[in-house]
């Protein structure tokens, strides 16, 4: 069964604009929550109002070896009459791994699952499109140079990570375990061996959480650091040249990804 004859996707209201644009329902995967509108009202029954902005990844590649994107759109979702809500990690970037929906009782769950930034569930009694508004790319280019500038600047290598990484090839989420209060079973050679076997370099970034403390270091000490750093923070280690990383969640769970050639 395709998501547009999903039961759950057919009582969004206007689902079928997206269905008309994109010729499915999409998976919203990386897709970025560019506006988010929270709104009271006299009867209780309180909205969020996302913009999204999304796109179709096709299986072509550019000049660059990036996968080419289309039928640029900006959706405008939102969520009325809301009995639960749980909102976190709201930063300047806010990228989707995807958006899933599902019926708990009269009630739609909208669960937004992040690659970087806005973690959010919500359950509401409705959830309406109330636009969405073809866009154009934004030209593809990136965001820095990483020979001129200045790479010991935190600010510089996270936005770096961010922009050169994100059309990269992800495996799948690996297992790696977590040293934490409740859990004693990190993986710590399993790491060292992926990790070494992936990097070809000692010398990598370290971008920890929001990347106030981003910095050039060494792979090995970043695998010390890396079940400590797990405790509180979601981590990436790229080559200095950012065209490999290692991304690791804080549920214990990691994936590696290569621009692809």
């Amino acid at each position: 069964m395709s998501e547009s004859e999903d039961p759950v996707i057919s009582r969004i209201v206007n689902s079928e604009i997206v269905i008309q644009h994109f010729g499915y329902w999409p998976s919203f995967h990386d897709a970025e929550v560019t506006k988010t509108t929270f709104e009271t009202h006299p009867t209780g029954r309180y909205s969020v109002t996302f913009i999204i902005a999304a796109f179709e990844m096709t299986s072509e590649v550019d000049e660059r070896g990036y996968y080419k994107l289309i039928k640029h759109c900006d959706v405008e979702l939102q969520f009325i009459g809301i009995d639960k809500m749980e909102f976190n990690d709201f930063s300047f970037q806010n990228v989707l791994f995807g958006l899933e929906f599902e019926e708990v009782g009269r009630n739609i769950k909208c669960s937004f699952d992040a690659s970087v930034g806005l973690e959010a569930v919500i359950a509401a009694e409705e959830v309406f499109v109330l636009s969405l508004t073809p866009t154009e790319p934004e030209p593809d280019e990136p965001l820095i140079d990483i020979e001129s500038a200045d790479m010991s600047d935190a600010a510089n290598i996270v936005i770096a990570s961010r922009d050169l990484t994100r059309t990269f090839d992800w495996s799948e989420w690996i297992y790696i375990g977590l040293n934490n209060e409740s859990d004693n079973d990190y993986q710590t050679q399993k790491v060292a061996e992926l990790a070494h076997n992936f990097f070809e370099d000692e010398k990598v970034y370290l971008i920890i959480g929001y990347g106030e403390g981003s910095h050039l270091t060494t792979l090995s000490e970043s695998l010390t650091q890396m079940s400590a750093l797990l405790k509180t923070n979601e981590v990436l280690i790229c080559n200095t040249s950012f065209t490999k990383a290692m991304k690791f969640n804080m549920i214990g769970v990691m994936s590696y990804g290569q621009k692809h050639n």
